[in-house]
Formats: C-alpha cells, structure tokens, sequence
C-alpha cells in the first residue's frame, strides 16, 4: 500500500502543477492583449510625492475610456485614475499622489480596467459596451 502512494505522488504533483499554472495563463493573455499597466519599485520619500505608472491600451474602437486605481500594502484605496482618447494616448505615464504618513511601505497595486463601445446591431440602437480587467500592477515602496 505504501508504494502505490509513493508511485502516483510524482504523477498527482505534475498534475497539480499544471493545473494551477494553465489557470492563470489564458486569463492574463486575454487581458494583455488589450493592454497593460506597470510600474518600477522605488522609495517612499518623506512628506508627499508623486509615484509614476505606465499605461498602454489597445480598445476595439476610438471610444474607450480606462480607470485606474491605487491599493496600499493594507488593501487601502488611494487613489484613482481615468484615460480617455481626444484628452489621453493610448500609451502614456501618469502618476499617483503619495503621502508617507498616510502609508505604510511595502507592495502596492493597481487595477485597471479598460472599457470600450461599439456601435449597436441597427442604427438606433445603443452602443455595445466591452469591458476588460487588466492583470494588476505591484510595485514596492520601501524606506531608505
């Protein structure tokens, strides 16, 4: 009995290891095929300062608009951010406003959500909304 769990360990660990790197897989292309945002670890400098991010879209049409937000280490908002074409590129920098006091250092994040429309199936009907969650953003905070 001992041996048959030794002999299908190897085989339940390639399994389980599959498993979990092909779920996350498809999911982050899809989204990174319609755009992306990142961001560089840096330092948390004394009193309030401004953190830059990158941003690039890629919308299903000229009509598209992209929110950001802003999550401290605590799981936190601090801050949002909206893109939109005619005022924004599709790729560009952009930046959050930090306050050292109001935070702790350590890993934070951006979400990003991207959003189109398109023209409805007959001229006098509504615009067909598209939304797509970017694969969120991490980047560290530390004190010198």
């Amino acid at each position: 009995m001992h041996r048959s769990h030794t002999r299908w360990l190897p085989v339940a660990t390639a399994l389980g290891t599959l498993v979990v790197l092909g779920t996350s897989t498809p999911a982050e292309a899809a989204s990174a095929r319609f755009g992306q945002v990142t961001a560089t670890d840096g330092v948390l400098r004394p009193d309030c300062h401004r953190y830059r991010y990158h941003y690039v879209v890629r919308p299903g049409s000229d009509d598209w608009i992209l929110e950001t937000w802003l999550y401290d280490p605590r799981g936190e908002p601090r801050g949002a951010g909206d893109f939109a074409p005619g005022a924004d590129p599709k790729r560009g920098r952009a930046s959050f406003g930090i306050c050292r006091t109001s935070v702790v250092p350590g890993r934070f994040t951006i979400k990003a959500r991207l959003r189109w429309y398109t023209p409805g199936p007959v001229p006098i009907s509504p615009s067909v909304e598209h939304t797509k969650w970017f694969r969120p953003a991490h980047f560290r905070l530390t004190r010198r």
